[in-house]
């Protein structure tokens, strides 16, 4: 019975604005940055941090955003400051844009399409040479590059 009494007066001694000051005390001094890691540092339970609905107050989640900032711009500091490629590839992604970034990691938001082949004919109205090594069903596939064929060539 005196456990619960004394349970009691240690709730009813933190009030909304107690709790505030402490919590925003220990996201100081510990650099928090998320609301869950405050609880700890209070002196009520998680129920009674809810109860308060202290999760919502402005005043906590700017001085948690805050500490998310500057602890952004050290780990930025540290990268940019390395000599390590792994840190270097990992600062340089924070700033890249869009095109950059799909460059660093090999992906594409466009889907990969095949190539298909293609043929042409061309016809460059060729000596008699090439006429009869055309009617004897020579032929080349022409792929990317263009294939010349020189007649005075041949014939020395």
């Amino acid at each position: 019975m005196k456990e619960q009494r004394n349970a009691k007066e240690t709730i009813q001694k933190f009030n909304k604005s107690k709790l505030i000051e402490l919590s925003l005390a220990a996201i100081k001094q510990h650099e928090l940055v998320f609301i869950s890691e405050i609880i700890p540092f209070l002196p009520c339970s998680q129920s009674t941090f809810y109860n308060y609905e202290l999760q919502g107050l402005e005043l906590l989640k700017e001085a948690l955003s805050r500490n998310r900032i500057n602890l952004k711009l050290k780990i930025r500091r540290k990268l940019l400051e390395s000599d390590n490629p792994i840190a270097l590839i990992a600062s340089y992604k924070l700033f890249a844009n869009r095109d950059e970034l799909e460059r660093l990691s090999n992906n594409s938001r466009q889907p990969h399409t095949q190539k298909q082949p293609f043929s042409f004919t061309l016809n460059l109205n060729p000596d008699n040479r090439v006429r009869e090594r055309l009617q004897l069903g020579e032929t080349k596939q022409i792929t990317g590059e263009a294939d010349f064929i020189d007649a005075e060539a041949e014939a020395d």
